[in-house]
């Protein structure tokens, strides 16, 4: 029980951490070249194309050489009702190579697809599927490249809503996301 919900506890503060960073990013990243860089995130789901391209950021750039998190976040229209995030906390510090959820001791993944529920420009609710951190669910994320710049890679996973059995298929992610 205190496992589970720890996991539900890490999977709201990484769902807020996103949703902070992506709001205090300030800047619309739809492709456009950012140092060089092209900025952008995109998956399939149940086989169908997305684009999270508003708002594509990562953390904060790290204090230390040794980086303990990772996450990114963007959103698929400048509204930021619907967007896709990507939490990894790993003791040991992230390198390029590849991350399966569940798959080490001390390491921490999942990949989130959210769709916020709108009245009024008012939040009614969040739907979250989840994968790497629920029951029945997994995520994997192969980080290609770690600078001083931001993080890029890919992702794939299987992700459950959280309040239920429905399930989503995430295929084809890639990223290439700025450090905030």
């Amino acid at each position: 029980m205190k496992n589970k919900l720890s996991r539900k506890r890490f999977a709201f503060i990484a769902l807020l951490a996103i949703a902070f960073c992506s709001f205090i990013s300030c800047k619309k990243s739809s492709g456009d070249a950012n140092g060089g860089q092209e900025i952008y995130m995109s998956c399939k789901i149940n086989g169908t194309l997305h684009e999270f391209n508003y708002h594509v950021n990562a953390n904060d750039k790290p204090a230390t050489d040794t980086v303990h998190f990772v996450v990114i976040g963007g959103w698929e229209k400048p509204d930021m009702v619907t967007g896709f995030g990507i939490d990894m906390q790993i003791d040991k510090g992230a390198k390029e190579g590849s991350y399966v959820s569940n798959s080490a001791a001390r390491l921490l993944l999942s990949g989130k697809y959210y769709i916020q529920q709108m009245k009024d420009g008012k939040i009614l609710g969040t739907t979250i599927y989840n994968g790497g951190d629920v029951d029945g669910s997994n995520f994997t994320m192969t980080i290609t490249s770690l600078t001083k710049w931001g993080v890029k890679g890919t992702f794939s996973g299987k992700l459950r809503l959280l309040t239920g059995d429905e399930y989503l298929t995430v295929t084809d992610g890639k990223f290439s996301a700025p450090y905030n």
